[in-house]
């Protein structure tokens, strides 16, 4: 189970490779670019090699990036979904220049349309990736969300619906489920058999082969709250025994995590992987 956190790139990509081997990560996230501006610049080929070479010399996997949280593949609005379409093509091109495995994405919102019209969106914008003969190298991950307001994508079945029908025009994607997402949205996880539960439901819903990521966080937020809100490990809803039957469960075991806790001071992320490993059947 490789262990990770979401690395800052501030004074080169290269520099989040050093940040994430600082800390004793085996895995690593970052965003690409700025992620709150539709603004790109494209990533030279000196600072793709280099992040290459960083990151082969730290041994991490996976390594993933995370899309800006402007793109909103099931916006209603044309302007917006090309916008967004053209952002996300553009992300993931990097991905893949830079080699990452994975590129995690959150699904928008439709707005007031509803669950079919966002389907019938997001498939057409996949369609649109593959066409590009993107999602190759790096593998699109579908992150589920929390349930608040019109966003898309609480429902693990509408996940799986995304997932399968990607799969018909040839894009393979997967799941990056975020534990306080989840909980928010109403997967318990808290009380005695709720982790066998929701191991059963990502297999029904989604297929446990295609759980590719988890972006583990406690959550500040009441089970089924709609709040994203993270939280240290242990220290929120969720809690550390929930936790420790979650990674300790046979078939999550093998799925790489990355932390993206509350980091207010230097010591956090130390403090979030240490308990990790903890609780995890030992170090």
């Amino acid at each position: 189970m490789p262990i990770g956190v979401h690395t800052s790139i501030a004074g080169g990509l290269y520099k989040s490779v050093e940040r994430a081997e600082a800390l004793g990560c085996d895995a690593m996230q970052i965003f690409s670019r700025n992620p709150r501006a539709w603004e790109f610049k494209p990533v030279t080929q000196a600072e793709a090699a280099l992040f290459k070479a960083r990151r082969e010399e730290a041994g991490l996997w996976p390594v993933a990036v995370h899309t800006t949280y402007l793109i909103n593949l099931c916006a209603p609005d044309e302007a917006i979904f090309d916008k967004s379409l053209f952002l996300f093509k553009k992300e993931l091109s990097t991905a893949e220049q830079i080699g990452a495995d994975y590129i995690v994405t959150h699904l928008g919102s439709p707005q007031d349309m509803g669950t079919e019209f966002a389907l019938l969106r997001i498939l057409s914008a996949f369609k649109d990736v593959e066409a590009a003969g993107l999602g190759k190298k790096t593998q699109v991950l579908l992150e589920n969300t929390s349930g608040a307001g019109y966003g898309f994508g609480s429902d693990l079945a509408d996940i799986g619906r995304i997932i399968s029908g990607a799969r018909k025009f040839g894009l393979d994607t997967g799941l990056c489920f975020d534990t306080c997402h989840g909980f928010a949205a109403g997967y318990g996880m808290a009380e005695p058999g709720d982790i066998e539960t929701l191991v059963s439901t990502i297999d029904k819903e989604i297929g446990l082969k295609r759980l590719r990521l988890i972006h583990l966080n406690d959550s500040k937020g009441a089970f089924n709250s709609g709040l994203d809100r993270h939280e240290h490990i242990g220290k929120g809803r969720i809690g550390l025994e929930a936790f420790r039957a979650l990674l300790n469960h046979p078939k999550i075991k093998p799925v790489p995590l990355i932390l993206e806790t509350p980091k207010k001071t230097e010591a956090d992320d130390p403090w979030n992987l240490n308990t990790v490993k903890d609780i995890r059947g030992g170090r």
